[in-house]
């Protein structure tokens, strides 16, 4: 993708601190990211994404119209392979990821991934299924502060699962575990630059994504 998101965060200083597969932290019960990146065989080492960033706030989860739990925050990872995952926790052992590889961001505020996988992670074991659909997300302009996410997603047979995210007003957490230096931290106020866009190659992110 082209440098969305991204742009937005290029500009955060980060702190240095561990993140190995798990959430930054403070981010309210954020959801912890999956521990192989999408398209990774068994077996076959996982790297660590370039980008992880965690939205505070309460969810909600809907599979063919019928509720579902959902416990957790937003989080929001760039894979090295150029996946972007956003991610809840359903169950303190599930999680649900909706995956896409392209995406856009034509205003700061906006942000859309076109989704072509879904996730789904329950006691340890892995299942994924195509699907077709978005995720979209809104944020403040400087991309500090995520207030409502949105992803829609349908399978090979008509099954819809919804989630919703509504952000608590706080202020994301940015990690750039797969760099040097580049630990977790709370992104500083303030902190912008670039120009929103959209594609697939430099990888926006919402608000503080792909770095």
């Amino acid at each position: 993708m082209r440098p969305t998101l991204t742009a937005l965060i290029a500009g955060l200083a980060l702190p240095v601190a561990a993140l190995a597969q798990t959430a930054p932290p403070d981010t309210s019960r954020a959801a912890p990211v999956p521990g192989v990146a999408p398209g990774t065989r068994p077996g076959q080492a996982a790297e660590l994404p370039r980008l992880v960033i965690g939205a505070p706030g309460r969810c909600e989860l809907s599979s063919g119209g019928q509720s579902q739990p959902c416990s957790s925050g937003l989080v929001y990872v760039h894979h090295r392979n150029g996946a972007v995952l956003i991610s809840v926790q359903s169950t303190p052992t599930s999680t649900i990821g909706f995956q896409g590889n392209g995406d856009t961001q034509p205003v700061r505020e906006e942000y859309t991934l076109e989704l072509s996988r879904m996730h789904t992670s329950i006691d340890g074991r892995t299942a994924a299924k195509t699907v077709r659909g978005t995720c979209q997300i809104s944020m403040t302009a400087d991309g500090l502060t995520w207030h409502r996410a949105t992803c829609r997603a349908t399978d090979g047979n008509g099954l819809v699962t919804v989630m919703s995210f509504s952000g608590d007003g706080r202020q994301v957490t940015v990690a750039r575990p797969g760099e040097e230096g580049g630990g977790t931290g709370r992104a500083p106020s303030g902190a912008a630059g670039g120009a929103p866009s959209g594609g697939t190659s430099g990888k926006p992110a919402p608000a503080a994504p792909k770095g």
